[in-house]
C-alpha cells in the first residue's frame, strides 16, 4: 500500500514538473524578447519586481508607463526612487506607500541604458504584447530525481559547479531541516506561487535582486542546477510555512547557545576557585577557629 503511495506521488510529481516545462517551454515563450539588448537589460535589472503587461508584482506593471509619468521624472525616479521619495515627491511617496514593504532599490542604470528601457516598454505597451524573458526557459524538463537533487544543492550538500553559496545560506524552506535554513532572504516555500514559473525560472538563471546580484556574481548557476533547484521549489510549494515554528526554535538555539556558552566560561575558568575564593574561604574558616580557641582559653 505504502509503495502503490509512494508511486503515486512520484507520479503526481512528475506530471506536474511535465505540465510546468509545458507551460514554460510553450511556443508563447520561445517568443522572448533576450534577442533585444534592452529586453536582456530588463530582464536582468528589472524582470524580478516588474512586469510589462503581465500585472503587477512586487512593483507595478509598467505597461503604459510613458502614459502615466514623463519622461524625465522617470529619469530621476529610477536611480534613486528612495531618496526622491524623501524629498516629498508626491507621485514617490504614494508608489512606496502602494508597495510596502517592498521598496524599490537604486539602480545603476546610465540615462541611456534608462532609455533603452522605456522604448522597450512604450513598444511593447504599442503592440500590446507581453514582456516574455528569455530566461525563462528551462534547458530540459524537470525529471522526479531533480527533486532531490535541488534539495542537496539547496542545503550545501551538492557543491555549485561555479562556486556560488548554497541557498539555505539565506534562505529556508519549510522541512528543510530540523534546523532551517537562514533568514536574511525571505522563506522559499511559497516561491512557486509568488512567482510564476516563467519568473521562477528566470529569477533562478538571472537574479535581480540587489543583494542576490552581488553574491552570485560570477557563480552563475548551471543549467542543470536551475532545473533541479526548480523542480525543488516546484515540489515545496504545497507546504506550509511555519514561521512561529521557526521563530521558536531560534529562540531555543539562543538560549541553548547561552547556556552551553556560561558552561564552557565556568570549565575554562574553573581555577578561579582555587586561586583566590578557595584561600580565602579557608582563611575565613581558620580565623572563625582561632577565635573559638582563644575564648575556650579564657572560660
Amino acid at each position: 500500500m505504502r509503495c502503490a503511495t509512494r508511486l503515486g506521488v512520484v507520479v503526481l510529481r512528475g506530471a506536474a514538473l511535465g505540465a510546468a516545462f509545458l507551460v514554460i517551454t510553450s511556443p508563447s515563450f520561445a517568443q522572448g524578447e533576450a534577442a533585444n539588448p534592452a529586453a536582456t537589460l530588463f530582464e536582468k535589472q528589472c524582470y524580478s519586481c516588474h512586469n510589462i503587461g503581465g500585472g503587477d508584482k512586487k512593483g507595478p506593471d509598467l505597461k503604459g508607463l510613458g502614459q502615466r509619468r514623463t519622461r524625465e521624472w522617470l529619469h530621476r525616479y529610477i536611480p534613486a526612487p528612495k531618496a526622491l521619495k524623501d524629498a516629498g515627491d508626491p507621485t514617490a511617496v504614494q508608489l512606496f506607500k502602494k508597495y510596502a514593504p517592498e521598496e524599490m532599490p537604486d539602480q545603476m542604470l546610465s540615462p541611456e541604458q534608462i532609455d533603452q528601457v522605456l522604448a522597450l516598454i512604450d513598444q511593447l505597451t504599442a503592440q500590446g504584447k507581453t514582456f516574455i524573458p528569455q530566461g525563462g526557459r528551462l534547458a530540459r524538463p524537470p525529471q522526479p530525481q531533480d527533486i532531490p537533487a535541488g534539495y542537496r544543492l539547496f542545503t550545501g550538500e551538492t557543491r555549485m559547479k561555479n562556486g556560488g553559496p548554497p541557498c539555505i545560506s539565506c534562505h529556508s524552506v519549510q522541512g528543510v531541516g530540523a534546523l532551517g535554513g537562514g533568514s536574511l532572504g525571505p522563506d522559499l516555500t511559497l516561491a512557486n506561487k509568488r512567482y510564476t514559473d516563467v519568473e521562477l525560472a528566470s529569477i533562478l538563471k538571472a537574479p535581480a535582486f540587489p543583494t542576490m546580484s552581488k553574491v552570485m556574481l560570477n557563480h552563475d548557476l548551471t543549467d542543470t542546477e536551475i532545473v533541479q533547484l526548480f523542480a525543488y521549489l516546484q515540489a515545496a510549494k504545497n507546504r506550509t510555512p511555519d514561521p512561529a515554528r521557526t521563530a521558536a526554535l531560534t529562540i531555543a538555539l539562543c538560549i541553548l547557545g547561552v547556556l552551553a556558552a556560561l558552561g564552557l566560561m565556568g570549565y575554562l575558568w574553573r581555577a578561579r576557585l582555587r586561586g583566590v575564593r578557595i584561600p580565602l574561604v579557608e582563611a575565613s574558616k581558620q580565623k572563625v577557629l582561632s577565635r573559638k580557641r582563644t575564648a575556650d582559653s579564657h572560660d
